[in-house]
């Protein structure tokens, strides 16, 4: 409707009511007068509500101020009509987006009469321009996001390969390139087997694991664009579609040609070592073997000399007992007892080149009862002495009878043996259990003790640290204790404080117990 219009009449009437868009009629003041059904239903009031409700009700709040603008113009006189978007707010609250055209009608003097408007719905519209808009900007980001993870895959050093299932290539990363030589556009299409032969694919069983499984993971041999072969690593992975069937598969290559070759170099490395480390134990085992043999056959040469010594240096001081004089009788005494002390060496040598070629035996054995055993066998020798003797009961252990009762009778021996200067000797045995689960043993004893600094000469064969002047003995009977124990799987060692007793440990059957738990027990042991 035309602003120059001036007709006094109001649009009402059946046209006006039933028109197909919203009708209204408002006061200069926008105050609503008149409204059809279809203006009425668009917001959802009645006339009565509609005549009622103040002017800037109806319209959100955000397009009323815009609005008021627009019909000040028209009363102003610079503007004949406008149509523009505008909000207006249904009874319930929500918005109804319009086209609005506003045209203001004057009487024939050229005053204003009335504001005549015309509504079209254009919610419907607007919201499908709006999901059109969040779409678009929905595939923008996604879009977007793509081509960043694109470009980070592209950084990767792996090939990065996406295939339809059908096997041809759909994405080939610039680490596929840089790893087999072929540009994007030579592979896309492709296939593995097409590009780089029939190892670089694959097989059926692999295949069947990850139709079943949705992933494989192996080794595949590709040959690249220059014939380079070429081993791979290969993790697949099936990708899915919504409804979960399969769309394609991504694989991610790593190249591990020179793992493969260092791996194999070790393994070549390792087995001529092998047989290095082989053949010198074989010549080592017959070197060992000889050295026993030659000690065995020296130590059992050497008796009937010694025998015959004894015997004659016996027989000639029975002759010349009336015309020795008393040195005489003692060179003599020296010269057999140093025979005997020979003898006692080549008898101790001997048992202890036995002590490699004998069969170990598997039983249960009672330290603790040995020890008793030995003890009464000491008392019973030298009952003058006063020693007092602390055994307690331990665990049975597992090895040879024959051989555990040597150990004992060499520790408990030395430990009588070196308390004997003592007015109040004291000698104990016993144990505590490890933290692995073996059992570690003890004899102490307050005797003469010796220097620590030459501890690790305690267990070689003929060494000692008292003069035999001080003590008797051979020298070999740590030697043996040490070759039983490492026999038995353990170990043997010693503390001491020169003067205030010794201290020996040994274990059996030891499994390897981790530092912390070997260094536990003997710090509580020696404590």
């Amino acid at each position: 409707m035309a602003a120059a219009e001036t007709s006094s009449e109001e649009p009402c009437g059946p046209v006006f009511e039933s028109a197909a868009i919203g009708m209204a009629v408002l006061e200069p003041d926008s105050q609503l007068r008149l409204a059809n059904r279809s203006f009425r239903e668009m917001l959802g009031y009645s006339s009565e509500e509609l005549a009622q409700s103040p002017p800037h009700a109806l319209s959100h709040p955000g397009d009323w101020q815009d609005e008021v603008l627009h019909r000040a113009r028209l009363l102003a006189g610079t503007a004949d009509t406008y149509q523009r978007e505008h909000r207006l707010l249904h009874r319930d609250g929500h918005v109804v987006w319009t086209l609005l055209s506003c045209d203001l009608v004057r009487d024939a003097a050229g005053q204003p009469m009335h504001f005549f408007l015309q509504v079209q719905d254009i919610t419907r519209a607007k919201v499908a321009e709006a999901a059109h808009r969040d779409s678009e900007e929905r595939a923008r980001g996604l879009s977007r996001r793509l081509n960043e993870q694109l470009e980070l895959l592209d950084q990767s050093r792996d090939a990065i390969v996406v295939q339809a299932m059908d096997g041809t290539i759909r994405y080939w990363s610039r680490g596929a390139q840089r790893m087999f030589g072929y540009a994007r556009d030579q592979a896309m299409g492709q296939t593995f087997e097409a590009l780089m032969g029939h190892g670089a694919t694959l097989g059926p069983s692999a295949t069947d694991d990850l139709m079943d499984k949705g992933e494989w993971t192996g080794e595949l041999d590709c040959v690249d664009a220059g014939g380079r072969m070429i081993v791979v690593e290969r993790r697949c992975c099936l990708t899915r579609e919504a409804g979960g069937i399969p769309a394609g598969v991504l694989s991610v290559d790593t190249d591990v040609t020179e793992r493969r070759r260092a791996e194999k170099e070790i393994v070549l490395l390792n087995n001529v070592l092998e047989q290095r480390i082989r053949k010198r134990t074989e010549e080592l085992e017959e070197s060992n073997e000889d050295l026993r043999d030659f000690a065995y056959s020296l130590a059992h040469d050497l008796r009937a000399p010694l025998s015959s010594i004894d015997g004659f240096s016996a027989q000639l001081e029975l002759r010349l007992v009336e015309h020795l004089d008393e040195k005489s009788r003692h060179y003599l005494k020296r010269v057999r007892a140093g025979v005997r002390l020979m003898a006692d060496l080549t008898d101790a040598l001997l048992a202890l080149a036995d002590l490699s070629n004998t069969q170990l035996l598997h039983q249960n054995v009672d330290l603790s009862a040995v020890a008793h055993n030995i003890i009464e066998r000491l008392r019973d020798q030298h009952p003058e002495r006063e020693v007092a003797v602390v055994i307690e009961d331990t665990p049975r252990a597992q090895g040879d009878i024959r051989l555990l009762t040597d150990v004992m009778e060499n520790l408990l021996g030395n430990a009588w043996k070196f308390t004997s200067r003592r007015g109040r000797a004291e000698i104990a045995f016993g144990g505590q259990s490890w933290p692995n689960g073996s059992y570690l043993y003890h004899v102490k004893d307050n005797g003469a003790g010796f220097d620590p600094e030459y501890a690790y000469k305690l267990f070689g064969p003929f060494q000692r640290l008292h003069t035999t002047n001080e003590f008797e003995g051979t020298g070999i009977g740590l030697a043996m204790v040490r070759k039983i124990v490492s026999r038995h799987g353990g170990r043997v060692w010693a503390e001491s404080v020169p003067g205030e007793g010794a201290s020996f440990f040994f274990t059996l059957n030891e499994h390897a117990p981790s530092r912390a738990a070997r260094e536990a027990p003997l710090k509580a042991a020696i404590e």
